[in-house]
């Protein structure tokens, strides 16, 4: 599985900027100030590496967080380097051509 093909499920609203470290499949929280809480967290580093959450202070109901969790054990179970694209965020981008430029290679 790939991130766009995580990112097609409807059902599912999927943070890919999570942390630079995670992807998270988000759900409506149950608390008086919304939001969305994570149910399940996958890592962009390491492969085979996903999380499970407490889902019981979301709407979801547990079928509906069952399949997050083969979701989210299908994309750790892909090689990291068949995900799709590595996620980049605009200042590391930005802190690579400082660099060049400071090193002579811009």
């Amino acid at each position: 599985m790939t991130y766009e093909e995580l990112k097609k499920h409807k059902e599912f609203n999927v943070n890919l900027h999570y942390s630079v470290n995670e992807v998270a499949i988000l759900a409506p929280s149950l608390d008086t100030f919304g939001g969305d809480d994570p149910v399940v967290t996958i890592s962009k580093m390491e492969p085979f590496n996903y999380h499970p959450r407490d889902y019981r202070d979301t709407v979801l109901e547990l079928e509906d967080w069952r399949e997050a969790v083969k979701l989210a054990q299908e994309l750790a179970l892909t090689p990291l380097n068949e995900r799709g694209k590595v996620i980049n965020h605009d200042w590391i981008k930005m802190a690579q051509k400082a660099l060049q430029g400071i090193l002579g290679r811009g």
